[in-house]
């Protein structure tokens, strides 16, 4: 009682911020977006643009050209209006897209979204039940891109 939540929420989105210590990349995913095709994908998130945008810089990953922030859908995952939106502005179909996702509720909007889901293992402390196949990490993982302009996720040998 007493308390405005859009204030609160403000106040904590401030603090992330500011507080950007330890946010790293995950093991090989600076590379791995290098290796896609600008155009080609999108980050989609339930953040503010903002705190995003410093995450991103705070883990040394340039930001793609296509974002989706808390401040571009009514409502946040696991509405999978998100997912839509991203496929929309890459312009390709959304069944044609592969989400990686390490939350549940990202996980439930990339499936209802349609798109393909790949779970990210490497920021939960308990692994994950999920009938989706999942990766650690992206140090072994790549992108080739075929004469039709298609992506394909390659696992890396040796």
């Amino acid at each position: 009682p007493g308390i405005d939540p859009e204030v609160e929420a403000q106040w904590i989105t401030e603090a992330e911020i500011n507080d950007v210590e330890g946010v790293v990349a995950i093991p090989g995913a600076v590379a791995f977006l290098k290796g896609l095709p600008g155009d080609q994908w999108a980050l989609v998130t339930s953040a503010p643009r903002e705190l995003a945008l410093r995450r991103l810089q705070a883990a040394g990953i340039a930001p793609p050209a296509v974002l989706v922030t808390a401040e571009d859908v009514a409502i946040g995952k696991p509405n999978p209006a998100c997912y839509v939106l991203g496929a929309q502005r890459l312009d390709v179909p959304v069944q044609d897209c592969l989400v990686f996702e390490d939350a549940t509720v990202g996980i439930r909007a990339g499936e209802a979204a349609g798109a393909d889901v790949m779970v990210v293992t490497s920021t939960h402390h308990v692994s994950m039940v999920t009938e989706h196949p999942s990766i650690a990490d992206y140090e072994q993982w790549r992108v080739q891109r075929n004469a039709d302009g298609l992506l394909s996720l390659l696992g890396v040998t040796g």
